[in-house]
Protein backbone atom coordinates (compact mmCIF):
# COMPACT_ATOMS: atom_id res chain seq x y z
CA UNK A 1 0.00 0.00 0.00
CA UNK A 2 1.47 3.64 -1.01
CA UNK A 3 1.13 6.30 1.61
CA UNK A 4 1.71 9.88 1.41
CA UNK A 5 4.31 11.58 2.38
CA UNK A 6 2.03 13.47 4.84
CA UNK A 7 0.71 10.10 6.23
CA UNK A 8 4.40 8.83 6.23
CA UNK A 9 5.16 12.13 9.30
CA UNK A 10 2.48 11.54 11.08
CA UNK A 11 3.15 7.76 11.79
CA UNK A 12 5.42 8.47 14.61
CA UNK A 13 7.28 11.06 17.09
CA UNK A 14 9.93 13.27 15.47
CA UNK A 15 13.30 13.56 17.70
CA UNK A 16 12.64 16.72 18.99
CA UNK A 17 9.40 15.69 20.52
CA UNK A 18 11.40 12.76 22.21
CA UNK A 19 13.46 14.78 23.52
CA UNK A 20 11.05 17.04 25.19
CA UNK A 21 8.59 14.22 26.50
CA UNK A 22 11.77 12.31 28.22
CA UNK A 23 12.50 16.16 29.93
CA UNK A 24 8.77 16.19 31.05
CA UNK A 25 9.30 13.09 32.19
CA UNK A 26 12.56 13.69 34.09
CA UNK A 27 10.70 17.08 35.45
CA UNK A 28 7.84 14.94 36.54
CA UNK A 29 9.63 12.12 38.43
CA UNK A 30 12.28 14.62 39.94
CA UNK A 31 9.56 16.31 41.39
CA UNK A 32 8.21 13.49 42.75
CA UNK A 33 11.49 12.52 43.81
CA UNK A 34 11.83 15.79 45.42
CA UNK A 35 9.00 15.70 47.55
CA UNK A 36 8.93 12.00 48.58
CA UNK A 37 12.88 12.67 49.80
CA UNK A 38 11.54 16.19 52.07
CA UNK A 39 8.46 13.91 53.51
CA UNK A 40 10.66 11.23 54.54
CA UNK A 41 13.43 14.34 55.84
CA UNK A 42 9.92 15.26 57.54
CA UNK A 43 9.07 12.07 58.88
CA UNK A 44 12.67 11.27 60.27
CA UNK A 45 12.63 14.45 62.23
CA UNK A 46 9.48 13.91 63.67
CA UNK A 47 9.93 10.23 64.69
CA UNK A 48 13.77 12.17 66.54
CA UNK A 49 11.51 14.38 67.88
CA UNK A 50 8.71 12.39 69.36
CA UNK A 51 11.69 9.92 70.79
CA UNK A 52 13.08 13.14 72.35
CA UNK A 53 9.53 13.98 73.55
CA UNK A 54 9.01 10.84 74.91
CA UNK A 55 12.02 10.50 76.93
CA UNK A 56 11.77 13.79 78.52
CA UNK A 57 8.58 13.04 79.80
CA UNK A 58 9.77 10.18 80.98
CA UNK A 59 12.46 11.67 82.87
CA UNK A 60 10.56 14.44 84.26
CA UNK A 61 8.20 11.98 85.73
CA UNK A 62 10.53 9.82 87.22
CA UNK A 63 12.23 12.89 88.71
CA UNK A 64 8.57 14.54 90.20
CA UNK A 65 8.08 10.82 91.80
CA UNK A 66 10.93 11.47 94.00
CA UNK A 67 10.22 13.09 97.06
CA UNK A 68 11.43 16.61 97.68
CA UNK A 69 14.58 16.69 99.26
CA UNK A 70 15.79 13.52 96.72
CA UNK A 71 15.63 15.91 93.94
CA UNK A 72 19.05 16.45 92.55
CA UNK A 73 21.84 15.63 90.24
CA UNK A 74 24.91 13.49 91.38
CA UNK A 75 27.98 16.03 92.84
CA UNK A 76 24.91 18.95 91.68
CA UNK A 77 23.81 21.38 93.79
CA UNK A 78 21.19 20.06 94.93
CA UNK A 79 22.93 16.77 95.39
CA UNK A 80 20.66 13.79 94.15
CA UNK A 81 20.81 10.53 92.41
CA UNK A 82 20.01 11.33 89.06
CA UNK A 83 23.21 11.76 86.74
CA UNK A 84 23.95 14.91 85.07
CA UNK A 85 24.66 13.78 81.79
CA UNK A 86 24.33 10.15 80.09
CA UNK A 87 23.19 8.45 77.16
CA UNK A 88 20.10 7.73 75.61
CA UNK A 89 18.49 5.46 72.78
CA UNK A 90 15.56 5.06 71.12
CA UNK A 91 14.39 3.59 67.92
CA UNK A 92 17.96 3.67 66.89
CA UNK A 93 18.57 7.45 67.79
CA UNK A 94 20.84 8.08 69.80
CA UNK A 95 20.19 11.00 72.37
CA UNK A 96 22.55 12.86 74.86
CA UNK A 97 20.44 13.54 78.15
CA UNK A 98 21.36 16.18 80.42
CA UNK A 99 19.34 17.05 83.65
CA UNK A 100 19.97 20.28 85.70
CA UNK A 101 18.42 20.86 88.99
CA UNK A 102 18.98 24.12 90.73
CA UNK A 103 17.33 26.02 93.75
CA UNK A 104 15.27 28.82 92.69
CA UNK A 105 15.10 31.82 94.79
CA UNK A 106 11.75 33.27 94.42
CA UNK A 107 11.32 36.97 93.92
CA UNK A 108 8.04 37.10 95.69
CA UNK A 109 9.85 37.19 99.14
CA UNK A 110 12.83 39.17 98.26
CA UNK A 111 15.98 37.63 96.86
CA UNK A 112 19.44 37.30 98.13
CA UNK A 113 20.27 39.50 101.33
CA UNK A 114 16.57 41.51 101.04
CA UNK A 115 14.66 38.04 101.13
CA UNK A 116 12.15 38.39 104.04
CA UNK A 117 12.23 35.30 105.61
CA UNK A 118 16.13 34.24 105.00
CA UNK A 119 15.48 31.36 103.06
CA UNK A 120 17.04 31.35 99.19
CA UNK A 121 16.28 28.25 98.26
CA UNK A 122 12.35 28.31 98.01
CA UNK A 123 12.02 25.68 95.62
CA UNK A 124 13.47 23.36 92.59
CA UNK A 125 13.65 24.19 89.39
CA UNK A 126 14.39 20.67 87.06
CA UNK A 127 15.28 21.29 83.03
CA UNK A 128 16.05 18.09 81.06
CA UNK A 129 17.13 18.43 77.84
CA UNK A 130 17.46 15.86 75.24
CA UNK A 131 19.93 16.36 71.98
CA UNK A 132 20.47 14.44 68.68
CA UNK A 133 22.80 14.69 65.68
CA UNK A 134 19.84 15.14 62.27
CA UNK A 135 22.18 15.07 59.03
CA UNK A 136 25.20 16.69 60.68
CA UNK A 137 23.28 19.37 62.88
CA UNK A 138 22.64 19.24 66.49
CA UNK A 139 18.74 19.11 67.56
CA UNK A 140 17.40 19.28 70.80
CA UNK A 141 14.35 19.68 73.13
CA UNK A 142 13.91 20.85 76.95
CA UNK A 143 11.53 20.08 79.37
CA UNK A 144 11.19 22.40 82.51
CA UNK A 145 9.35 22.00 85.84
CA UNK A 146 9.05 23.90 89.69
CA UNK A 147 9.54 21.13 92.10
CA UNK A 148 7.71 22.83 95.71
CA UNK A 149 8.03 21.22 98.34
CA UNK A 150 4.90 19.84 100.37
CA UNK A 151 5.35 22.25 102.92
CA UNK A 152 6.70 25.84 104.16
CA UNK A 153 10.10 26.10 102.00
CA UNK A 154 13.27 25.31 104.32
CA UNK A 155 16.74 26.18 104.74
CA UNK A 156 18.08 22.80 104.04
CA UNK A 157 19.51 23.91 101.01
CA UNK A 158 22.40 26.03 102.82
CA UNK A 159 23.45 28.97 100.70
CA UNK A 160 23.85 31.40 97.72
CA UNK A 161 26.70 31.20 95.82
CA UNK A 162 26.71 33.74 93.09
CA UNK A 163 28.95 34.24 90.40
CA UNK A 164 29.49 37.22 87.77
CA UNK A 165 31.83 36.91 84.80
CA UNK A 166 33.00 40.21 83.22
CA UNK A 167 34.94 40.38 79.64
CA UNK A 168 37.80 42.85 79.91
CA UNK A 169 35.82 46.08 79.55
CA UNK A 170 34.05 44.66 82.69
CA UNK A 171 30.77 44.06 80.39
CA UNK A 172 28.84 41.09 81.01
CA UNK A 173 29.56 37.62 79.21
CA UNK A 174 26.55 35.33 78.84
CA UNK A 175 26.84 31.96 78.48
CA UNK A 176 30.30 31.30 79.98
CA UNK A 177 30.69 28.05 81.60
CA UNK A 178 31.40 28.12 85.79
CA UNK A 179 32.53 24.98 86.98
CA UNK A 180 32.02 24.86 90.93
CA UNK A 181 33.88 21.82 92.41
CA UNK A 182 34.14 20.83 96.08
CA UNK A 183 35.69 17.87 97.72
CA UNK A 184 35.49 19.29 101.42
CA UNK A 185 34.11 17.43 104.71
CA UNK A 186 32.41 13.93 104.98
CA UNK A 187 29.29 14.85 103.14
CA UNK A 188 28.51 14.38 99.12
CA UNK A 189 31.20 15.44 96.18
CA UNK A 190 29.71 18.83 94.35
CA UNK A 191 30.83 18.75 90.92
CA UNK A 192 28.60 21.29 88.76
CA UNK A 193 28.53 23.32 85.51
CA UNK A 194 26.33 26.32 85.45
CA UNK A 195 26.08 28.54 82.49
CA UNK A 196 25.99 33.06 82.40
CA UNK A 197 22.37 34.12 81.66
CA UNK A 198 22.30 37.64 79.81
CA UNK A 199 23.61 39.84 82.97
CA UNK A 200 26.88 37.17 83.09
CA UNK A 201 25.41 35.63 86.05
CA UNK A 202 25.45 32.16 87.68
CA UNK A 203 23.42 31.47 90.72
CA UNK A 204 24.10 28.27 92.46
CA UNK A 205 21.39 28.86 95.08
CA UNK A 206 21.22 25.78 97.85
CA UNK A 207 25.08 25.16 98.03
CA UNK A 208 25.31 23.35 101.18
CA UNK A 209 27.57 25.67 103.95
CA UNK A 210 31.10 24.42 103.67
CA UNK A 211 34.52 25.71 102.86
CA UNK A 212 36.90 25.18 99.79
CA UNK A 213 34.61 25.68 96.99
CA UNK A 214 36.70 26.30 93.54
CA UNK A 215 35.13 27.88 90.96
CA UNK A 216 36.53 28.14 87.07
CA UNK A 217 34.82 30.14 84.59
CA UNK A 218 35.52 30.00 80.98
CA UNK A 219 34.09 30.03 77.48
CA UNK A 220 35.03 28.69 74.45
CA UNK A 221 37.78 30.51 72.76
CA UNK A 222 38.14 32.50 75.78
CA UNK A 223 40.70 32.75 78.49
CA UNK A 224 40.14 31.50 82.22
CA UNK A 225 39.79 32.53 85.49
CA UNK A 226 39.58 30.50 88.39
CA UNK A 227 39.87 30.24 92.47
CA UNK A 228 43.51 28.94 93.88
CA UNK A 229 43.99 26.47 96.69
CA UNK A 230 46.95 27.87 98.94
CA UNK A 231 50.87 25.94 98.42
CA UNK A 232 53.89 26.07 99.50
CA UNK A 233 54.47 27.82 95.92
CA UNK A 234 51.41 30.31 96.50
CA UNK A 235 50.86 30.37 100.25
CA UNK A 236 48.67 33.23 99.68
CA UNK A 237 46.43 33.33 96.57
CA UNK A 238 44.59 36.24 95.13
CA UNK A 239 41.46 34.75 95.03
CA UNK A 240 41.59 32.02 96.73
CA UNK A 241 38.76 29.08 97.44
CA UNK A 242 34.68 30.33 98.54
CA UNK A 243 33.36 29.87 101.65
CA UNK A 244 29.09 28.78 101.01
CA UNK A 245 27.38 30.29 104.91
CA UNK A 246 23.75 29.23 105.67
CA UNK A 247 21.31 31.67 104.38
CA UNK A 248 24.02 33.92 103.19
CA UNK A 249 24.85 35.04 99.33
CA UNK A 250 29.18 34.72 98.54
CA UNK A 251 29.60 36.40 95.73
CA UNK A 252 32.84 36.56 93.06
CA UNK A 253 33.85 38.08 90.35
CA UNK A 254 35.53 36.56 86.95
CA UNK A 255 36.92 38.15 84.11
CA UNK A 256 37.58 36.45 80.46
CA UNK A 257 37.99 37.48 77.31
CA UNK A 258 38.58 35.79 73.71
CA UNK A 259 42.20 34.63 73.38
CA UNK A 260 44.73 36.28 71.43
CA UNK A 261 48.00 35.31 69.37
CA UNK A 262 51.28 37.22 69.96
CA UNK A 263 53.76 36.68 67.07
CA UNK A 264 57.83 37.78 68.50
CA UNK A 265 60.00 37.88 65.40
CA UNK A 266 63.64 38.31 66.54
CA UNK A 267 66.33 39.69 64.25
CA UNK A 268 70.38 41.43 64.18
CA UNK A 269 69.93 45.54 64.47
CA UNK A 270 69.23 46.24 60.69
CA UNK A 271 71.23 48.00 58.38
CA UNK A 272 69.38 51.05 57.64
CA UNK A 273 70.17 54.38 55.85
CA UNK A 274 68.12 57.27 54.71
CA UNK A 275 67.77 59.86 51.69
CA UNK A 276 67.82 63.36 53.04
CA UNK A 277 67.78 66.89 51.27
CA UNK A 278 68.90 69.94 53.42
CA UNK A 279 68.17 72.08 50.60
CA UNK A 280 71.41 74.20 50.35
CA UNK A 281 71.26 73.37 46.45
CA UNK A 282 69.10 71.90 43.96
CA UNK A 283 71.16 68.60 43.55
CA UNK A 284 68.37 66.44 44.73
CA UNK A 285 65.67 68.24 43.72
CA UNK A 286 64.24 67.18 39.99
CA UNK A 287 61.77 69.65 39.22
CA UNK A 288 60.53 72.92 40.64
CA UNK A 289 57.79 75.02 39.52
CA UNK A 290 57.67 78.81 40.82
CA UNK A 291 59.90 77.77 43.58
CA UNK A 292 63.44 79.30 44.55
CA UNK A 293 66.18 77.58 46.81
CA UNK A 294 68.38 79.44 48.86
CA UNK A 295 70.12 79.69 51.60
CA UNK A 296 68.97 76.59 52.41
CA UNK A 297 65.08 76.95 52.80
CA UNK A 298 62.89 76.58 49.35
CA UNK A 299 59.82 78.77 49.36
CA UNK A 300 58.02 80.76 46.77
CA UNK A 301 59.10 82.52 43.93
CA UNK A 302 58.69 86.30 43.93
CA UNK A 303 58.06 88.77 41.31
CA UNK A 304 58.62 92.23 41.98
CA UNK A 305 58.79 91.90 45.73
CA UNK A 306 55.59 90.02 45.52
CA UNK A 307 55.50 86.07 46.31
CA UNK A 308 53.54 83.86 43.73
CA UNK A 309 50.31 82.13 44.82
CA UNK A 310 51.66 78.55 44.34
CA UNK A 311 54.67 76.66 43.83
CA UNK A 312 56.27 72.98 43.59
CA UNK A 313 58.79 70.82 44.31
CA UNK A 314 59.31 67.58 43.98
CA UNK A 315 62.61 65.36 44.03
CA UNK A 316 64.95 63.15 42.87
CA UNK A 317 63.75 59.20 42.78
CA UNK A 318 64.84 57.55 45.81
CA UNK A 319 65.55 54.25 44.86
CA UNK A 320 67.11 52.19 47.68
CA UNK A 321 69.65 49.03 46.91
CA UNK A 322 68.81 46.52 48.71
CA UNK A 323 65.82 47.30 50.27
CA UNK A 324 63.71 45.49 52.85
CA UNK A 325 61.16 48.33 54.09
CA UNK A 326 60.41 52.04 53.88
CA UNK A 327 60.16 53.25 57.45
CA UNK A 328 59.62 57.62 57.88
CA UNK A 329 59.29 60.27 56.21
CA UNK A 330 60.22 63.68 58.03
CA UNK A 331 60.27 67.19 57.07
CA UNK A 332 60.93 70.72 58.78
CA UNK A 333 59.29 73.83 57.35
CA UNK A 334 58.50 77.62 58.42
CA UNK A 335 54.72 77.69 57.80
CA UNK A 336 53.62 81.04 58.89
CA UNK A 337 49.81 82.33 59.25
CA UNK A 338 48.02 82.70 55.98
CA UNK A 339 50.06 80.08 54.30
CA UNK A 340 49.97 76.29 53.76
CA UNK A 341 52.74 73.78 52.33
CA UNK A 342 51.65 69.63 52.48
CA UNK A 343 54.03 67.24 51.13
CA UNK A 344 52.96 64.26 49.06
CA UNK A 345 54.43 61.03 48.57
CA UNK A 346 54.40 59.46 44.86
CA UNK A 347 55.36 55.39 43.78
CA UNK A 348 57.25 54.50 40.66
CA UNK A 349 57.96 51.19 39.53
CA UNK A 350 61.21 51.09 37.15
CA UNK A 351 61.17 53.99 34.94
CA UNK A 352 57.52 54.23 35.37
CA UNK A 353 55.98 57.82 35.69
CA UNK A 354 55.17 57.68 39.44
CA UNK A 355 51.87 58.01 40.49
CA UNK A 356 50.10 59.12 44.00
CA UNK A 357 50.53 56.18 46.54
CA UNK A 358 47.11 55.88 47.39
CA UNK A 359 45.16 56.25 50.68
CA UNK A 360 44.82 52.30 51.53
CA UNK A 361 48.62 51.89 50.87
CA UNK A 362 49.72 55.64 52.78
CA UNK A 363 46.91 56.65 54.80
CA UNK A 364 45.98 60.53 54.24
CA UNK A 365 48.12 60.55 51.46
CA UNK A 366 45.95 62.51 49.52
CA UNK A 367 45.45 65.52 51.82
CA UNK A 368 49.03 65.53 52.17
CA UNK A 369 50.85 65.29 55.42
CA UNK A 370 51.88 68.87 57.64
CA UNK A 371 55.26 69.37 59.04
CA UNK A 372 56.57 66.29 61.19
CA UNK A 373 57.54 62.42 61.53
CA UNK A 374 54.98 60.25 59.57
CA UNK A 375 55.70 56.45 59.37
CA UNK A 376 55.69 54.90 55.98
CA UNK A 377 56.24 51.17 57.09
CA UNK A 378 52.95 50.67 55.03
CA UNK A 379 54.36 51.39 51.88
CA UNK A 380 55.31 47.41 49.90
CA UNK A 381 58.49 47.63 48.54
CA UNK A 382 57.73 44.99 45.76
CA UNK A 383 55.10 47.54 44.45
CA UNK A 384 56.79 50.70 44.87
CA UNK A 385 60.51 50.24 44.97
CA UNK A 386 61.16 53.67 44.00
CA UNK A 387 59.81 56.91 45.86
CA UNK A 388 59.40 60.60 45.09
CA UNK A 389 58.52 63.26 47.40
CA UNK A 390 56.36 66.15 46.14
CA UNK A 391 55.89 69.56 48.26
CA UNK A 392 52.94 71.82 47.08
CA UNK A 393 53.42 75.60 48.57
CA UNK A 394 50.26 78.21 49.10
CA UNK A 395 50.16 81.57 49.85
CA UNK A 396 46.85 83.35 50.48
CA UNK A 397 49.53 86.82 50.92
CA UNK A 398 51.76 87.84 48.66
CA UNK A 399 54.43 89.23 51.93
CA UNK A 400 54.71 85.93 53.10
CA UNK A 401 55.39 82.57 52.19
CA UNK A 402 56.14 79.28 53.48
CA UNK A 403 59.84 77.74 53.69
CA UNK A 404 60.83 74.17 53.10
CA UNK A 405 64.60 73.56 55.08
CA UNK A 406 64.84 69.52 54.76
CA UNK A 407 63.38 66.55 53.86
CA UNK A 408 64.04 63.26 55.00
CA UNK A 409 63.20 59.55 53.98
CA UNK A 410 64.50 56.45 56.15
CA UNK A 411 64.31 53.09 55.14
CA UNK A 412 66.24 49.58 55.66
CA UNK A 413 68.51 47.77 53.67
CA UNK A 414 68.53 44.20 55.05
CA UNK A 415 68.07 42.47 58.41
CA UNK A 416 69.64 38.93 59.47
CA UNK A 417 66.98 36.91 61.49
CA UNK A 418 68.04 34.99 64.73
CA UNK A 419 67.81 31.36 64.51
CA UNK A 420 67.41 29.44 68.03
CA UNK A 421 67.46 32.52 70.52
CA UNK A 422 65.23 31.53 73.74
CA UNK A 423 62.54 34.18 74.38
CA UNK A 424 60.36 34.12 77.32
CA UNK A 425 57.27 36.06 78.02
CA UNK A 426 55.68 36.91 81.15
CA UNK A 427 52.15 38.29 81.75
CA UNK A 428 51.69 40.81 84.85
CA UNK A 429 48.30 38.87 86.02
CA UNK A 430 49.34 37.49 89.35
CA UNK A 431 47.96 34.54 91.47
CA UNK A 432 49.55 35.65 94.42
CA UNK A 433 49.15 38.35 96.46
CA UNK A 434 52.46 38.28 98.07
CA UNK A 435 54.52 41.39 96.88
CA UNK A 436 57.93 39.79 98.11
CA UNK A 437 57.44 36.77 95.92
CA UNK A 438 54.72 37.13 93.04
CA UNK A 439 53.42 34.01 91.46
CA UNK A 440 52.38 35.25 87.90
CA UNK A 441 49.49 33.64 86.20
CA UNK A 442 51.45 33.22 82.99
CA UNK A 443 54.97 32.50 82.12
CA UNK A 444 56.25 30.78 78.86
CA UNK A 445 59.16 30.26 76.83
CA UNK A 446 60.01 29.41 73.08
CA UNK A 447 62.76 29.19 71.06
CA UNK A 448 63.25 31.31 67.73
CA UNK A 449 62.50 28.69 64.84
CA UNK A 450 64.13 29.13 61.41
CA UNK A 451 62.17 32.40 60.22
CA UNK A 452 63.24 33.78 63.87
CA UNK A 453 60.06 33.34 64.87
CA UNK A 454 57.89 32.84 67.66
CA UNK A 455 54.22 32.15 67.94
CA UNK A 456 52.73 32.57 71.12
CA UNK A 457 49.17 31.20 70.44
CA UNK A 458 46.06 31.16 72.71
CA UNK A 459 47.13 33.56 75.49
CA UNK A 460 44.63 36.15 77.23
CA UNK A 461 44.44 39.68 77.21
CA UNK A 462 47.29 41.86 79.53
CA UNK A 463 50.52 43.48 79.85
CA UNK A 464 53.15 41.13 78.50
CA UNK A 465 57.18 41.84 79.47
CA UNK A 466 59.90 40.00 77.25
CA UNK A 467 62.76 38.73 77.74
CA UNK A 468 65.29 37.16 75.92
CA UNK A 469 69.10 35.17 76.42
CA UNK A 470 71.68 36.66 78.27
CA UNK A 471 73.56 36.86 75.17
CA UNK A 472 71.82 39.77 73.91
CA UNK A 473 70.11 42.94 75.18
CA UNK A 474 67.23 44.41 73.42
CA UNK A 475 68.39 47.42 71.16
CA UNK A 476 64.73 48.01 69.82
CA UNK A 477 60.66 46.68 70.73
CA UNK A 478 58.82 47.32 67.89
CA UNK A 479 56.44 47.66 69.51
CA UNK A 480 57.65 48.78 72.64
CA UNK A 481 57.87 46.33 76.00
CA UNK A 482 56.19 46.15 78.05
CA UNK A 483 53.52 45.42 75.32
CA UNK A 484 49.83 45.36 75.68
CA UNK A 485 47.77 43.03 73.86
CA UNK A 486 43.96 43.34 73.66
CA UNK A 487 41.64 40.65 73.61
CA UNK A 488 40.75 38.61 70.48
CA UNK A 489 44.02 39.96 68.38
CA UNK A 490 46.85 38.83 66.33
CA UNK A 491 49.47 40.73 67.11
CA UNK A 492 53.38 40.90 65.83
CA UNK A 493 56.23 42.57 67.90
CA UNK A 494 59.23 42.73 66.32
CA UNK A 495 62.84 42.43 68.48
CA UNK A 496 65.91 44.06 67.33
CA UNK A 497 68.82 42.34 69.34
CA UNK A 498 72.83 43.44 69.69
CA UNK A 499 75.23 41.42 71.88
CA UNK A 500 74.91 41.86 75.65
CA UNK A 501 75.73 45.24 77.23
CA UNK A 502 76.69 45.51 80.69
CA UNK A 503 75.19 48.35 80.79
CA UNK A 504 72.68 50.69 78.38
CA UNK A 505 69.67 52.69 78.03
CA UNK A 506 66.86 51.68 75.50
CA UNK A 507 65.07 55.34 74.75
CA UNK A 508 61.32 55.27 73.64
CA UNK A 509 60.45 58.83 72.50
CA UNK A 510 56.41 59.26 72.16
CA UNK A 511 53.71 62.19 71.91
CA UNK A 512 51.54 62.86 74.57
CA UNK A 513 48.91 60.08 72.67
CA UNK A 514 51.15 57.49 72.98
CA UNK A 515 52.57 57.28 69.65
CA UNK A 516 56.15 56.77 68.68
CA UNK A 517 57.84 59.86 66.86
CA UNK A 518 60.78 58.55 64.95
CA UNK A 519 63.55 60.90 63.36
CA UNK A 520 63.72 62.60 66.88
CA UNK A 521 66.80 63.71 68.37
CA UNK A 522 68.32 62.48 71.41
CA UNK A 523 71.35 63.55 73.28
CA UNK A 524 73.02 60.99 76.25
CA UNK A 525 75.51 62.74 78.34
CA UNK A 526 77.34 63.04 81.38
CA UNK A 527 80.89 64.35 82.79
CA UNK A 528 82.83 61.97 80.46
CA UNK A 529 80.67 60.81 77.58
CA UNK A 530 78.61 62.50 75.11
CA UNK A 531 76.64 60.60 72.36
CA UNK A 532 73.79 61.90 69.67
CA UNK A 533 71.69 59.45 67.91
CA UNK A 534 68.41 59.07 65.72
CA UNK A 535 64.75 57.42 66.77
CA UNK A 536 63.84 54.93 64.52
CA UNK A 537 60.35 54.35 62.74
CA UNK A 538 59.28 52.90 66.19
CA UNK A 539 60.22 55.99 68.03
CA UNK A 540 63.38 54.47 69.72
CA UNK A 541 66.97 54.42 69.77
CA UNK A 542 70.18 52.31 71.61
CA UNK A 543 72.91 53.98 73.98
CA UNK A 544 75.22 50.86 74.69
CA UNK A 545 79.03 51.81 73.43
CA UNK A 546 80.71 53.34 75.88
CA UNK A 547 77.90 53.55 78.75
CA UNK A 548 78.54 53.24 82.47
CA UNK A 549 77.90 52.94 85.84
CA UNK A 550 76.69 56.09 86.83
CA UNK A 551 73.75 57.97 88.42
CA UNK A 552 74.33 61.76 86.76
CA UNK A 553 73.49 61.08 83.27
CA UNK A 554 71.51 63.74 81.04
CA UNK A 555 69.01 62.92 78.19
CA UNK A 556 68.25 65.70 75.90
CA UNK A 557 65.49 65.12 73.80
CA UNK A 558 63.98 67.10 70.36
CA UNK A 559 61.88 67.06 67.02
CA UNK A 560 60.12 69.41 64.92
CA UNK A 561 56.98 70.34 66.13
CA UNK A 562 57.35 69.73 69.77
CA UNK A 563 59.32 70.69 72.57
CA UNK A 564 62.27 70.10 74.05
CA UNK A 565 62.78 67.85 77.01
CA UNK A 566 65.72 67.38 78.74
CA UNK A 567 65.53 64.56 81.90
CA UNK A 568 68.41 64.74 84.74
CA UNK A 569 69.51 62.91 86.82
CA UNK A 570 69.49 59.49 84.85
CA UNK A 571 71.05 56.36 86.94
CA UNK A 572 72.25 53.64 84.37
CA UNK A 573 73.30 50.45 86.42
CA UNK A 574 72.52 47.98 83.48
CA UNK A 575 70.12 47.13 80.82
CA UNK A 576 67.46 50.74 81.50
CA UNK A 577 64.30 51.47 79.65
CA UNK A 578 63.05 54.83 79.53
CA UNK A 579 60.31 56.53 77.75
CA UNK A 580 60.42 60.25 76.88
CA UNK A 581 57.04 62.01 76.15
CA UNK A 582 57.15 65.38 73.87
CA UNK A 583 54.64 68.01 74.08
CA UNK A 584 53.64 69.60 70.99
CA UNK A 585 54.73 73.19 70.69
CA UNK A 586 57.31 75.45 69.06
Amino acid sequence: MIHSQKQVKNAGMTLVEVVFAAALLLLVFGAIMSAFQTITSLIGSSKAQAGAVALANEKMEYIRSLSYDSVGTISGIPNGPIPQTSSKSLNGIAYTERVLIEYIDDPKDGTGASDSNAILADYKLAKVTYSWYEKGNSKSISLLSNIVPRGIETSTGGGTLRVNVFDAKALPVSGASVRVYNNTGTSSLIDTIRYTNTAGVAIFSGAPARSGYQITATNVGYSTDQTYSASTTNPNPVTPHVAVLKNQVSTMNFQIDVLSNLTINVQDVPITNSFEDVLSDMTKVATSSRIAVSGGVASLSSISGNYVATGTLISTTITPNPLLSWDSLSYEALVPSGTTMKVHIYGAVGTSTPILLPNSVLSNNSLGFTPGSISLKTIPVATYPTLVLKANLYSSSSSATPALSSWKVGYTNSKTVLVGVPVSITGAKKISANASAPVYKYIKSLTTNSSGSILFSNIEWGVYDIQVSASYSVAEACKNIPYILGPGLSKTVTLNLTPAAAQSLRVTVVDTSGYEVPNASLTLSNGGFNQSKITSACGQTFFGSGVSVASDYSLTASAFGYTTQTITPISIAGNEVLVVTLIVGS
